[in-house]
């Protein structure tokens, strides 16, 4: 086993959410991009010689192939896979094409008396699809004998590595939300997948957390040596979340989003209970009714998650509402750096989060903050902007009208969330991944 700092880390990482990513575009989240991200960093690393593998879904592995294909900087990093089974689901894979293919043509020549069969075929075809695509690709147990370590950074760490006296296994855990908070969850399928996620840790496994937050609540929950679980706090891309100074794009930007050109308050994340969303959009009726606000917008950003309905029913109360909110719906990570900096604050007051990547976003494009106080968002917000507890209705409104009313705050709170997101970058994660893994070793 490595010990010694002189030798590379031979790494396997999992990429089975970068796979996801590449099939459905959507599916690029926030656990997307901190995927991809800390491969990229250990992949420049000379500390680490890096393999990456697909643990869990057979039809994730022509995505991450393909994936891989479309990222310079991880396409020269091999993937580990049983060519054998993969070439199976390849051609299962095609044989259903054709078949699909097939159907089609005798449709349009009205073949019917061949359809029958043909649908008969594509219904067994697609049940053995389902089965052979359910099965878990497992690493190949002598590619785990060769390696350090196993990192899984989203799903559980699977049997073949279990099974492996030989390599130091890692899981990331991102959040106790669906044990802890499972009220906040549409499914309650949902606890059941994550516990037998948790059950995948053993005593002897280590495991990274990205708060200081979310490792008190794995410890609590499950039990564990502390000095097993790590921190490795997450950054915002510098790339996509800068301060944008370019009023023409800020312009464009609004124009695309039917954003007029006035001053508009902030909020970005999936539209549903956890964010907290109806408590923003109450307190901001509230603002500019009693203030008799005309030129003061809200900019919610984010898909309709689960109980979109109630947020709605926020706005559809006060027809004269709903002129003053923009639902811009899903937007590209080349717009968010327009649409936050031209916000006069940024608004976040989630019930609990495992990390809190926008307002770490929202302090990096250099826009004063306002978020909760709740969980692991006091490590992010630091004392770089202000934090409430998220029932706080006329805490928020007070806030929000200081920020409106006084420019020279806005400029204050601005530089110092500036100050604030430089202490959090992929180098800096990936740095506290590796020291991590020698930990491990040693």
């Amino acid at each position: 086993m490595l010990i010694a700092n002189e030798h590379q880390i031979k790494v396997i990482y999992d990429i089975s959410v970068l796979g996801q990513g590449h099939l459905h575009k959507r599916a690029r989240t926030g656990i997307f991009r901190v995927v991809e991200s800390i491969a990229e960093n250990l992949a420049i690393s000379k500390e680490c010689d890096l393999l990456f593998c697909v643990s869990q879904y057979l039809h994730l592995l022509d995505a991450s192939l393909d994936y891989l294909e479309t990222n310079a900087k991880l396409s020269g990093i091999p993937l580990l896979h049983s060519s054998s089974i993969g070439s199976f689901y390849k051609r299962l894979m095609e044989t259903y094409n054709m078949l699909e293919l097939q159907m089609q043509a005798n449709e349009a020549g009205s073949a019917i008396a061949d359809k029958s069969v043909f649908e008969h075929l594509k219904n067994n075809l697609e049940n053995v699809l389902k089965i052979a695509g359910g099965y878990a690709i497992p690493v190949n147990s002598d590619n785990l004998e060769a390696a350090d370590i196993f990192h899984s950074p989203y799903d559980e760490i699977p049997a073949v590595a279990q099974q492996s006296n030989r390599v130091q296994k890692f899981l990331t855990i991102y959040d106790l939300i669906p044990v802890l908070y499972p009220q906040f969850l549409l499914s309650e399928q949902i606890p059941l997948l994550y516990k037998k996620t948790l059950a995948s840790i053993s005593q002897k496994d280590w495991v990274i957390c990205i708060s200081h937050s979310t490792k008190n609540d794995l410890c609590n929950y499950l039990n564990l040596d502390p000095s097993r679980v790590f921190v490795t706090h997450l950054a915002a891309e510098p790339s996509i979340f800068y301060p944008c100074t370019d009023a023409e794009k800020i312009a464009t930007t609004r124009s695309k989003y039917g954003i007029r050109d006035a001053g508009y308050i902030l909020s970005l994340g999936t539209l549903e209970p956890r964010k907290n969303i109806d408590h923003v959009i109450r307190c901001f009726a509230k603002l500019i009714q009693e203030q008799n606000i005309k030129d003061l917008y809200l900019v919610l950003v984010g898909t309709p998650g689960w109980k979109y309905d109630k947020i709605m029913e926020e706005v559809s109360q006060k027809s004269w509402l709903k002129e003053r909110i923009i639902f811009t719906g899903y937007v590209p990570e080349s717009d968010l750096a327009a649409l936050y900096s031209g916000a006069l604050t940024f608004v976040y007051p989630s019930f609990y989060e495992g990390f809190g990547l926008p307002p770490l976003e929202a302090m990096q494009c250099g826009v004063p903050t306002i978020a909760s106080n709740t969980s692991s968002l006091p490590e992010v917000i630091g004392d770089a902007g202000i934090m409430l507890d998220p029932k706080d209705a006329d805490g928020l409104c007070q806030r929000m009208l200081e920020i409106y009313n006084r420019p020279l705050l806005r400029e204050k709170m601005s530089l110092k969330s500036l100050e604030q997101a430089k202490l959090f970058s992929w180098e800096r994660c990936a740095r506290e991944t590796i020291a991590a893994y020698r930990t491990a070793l040693a």
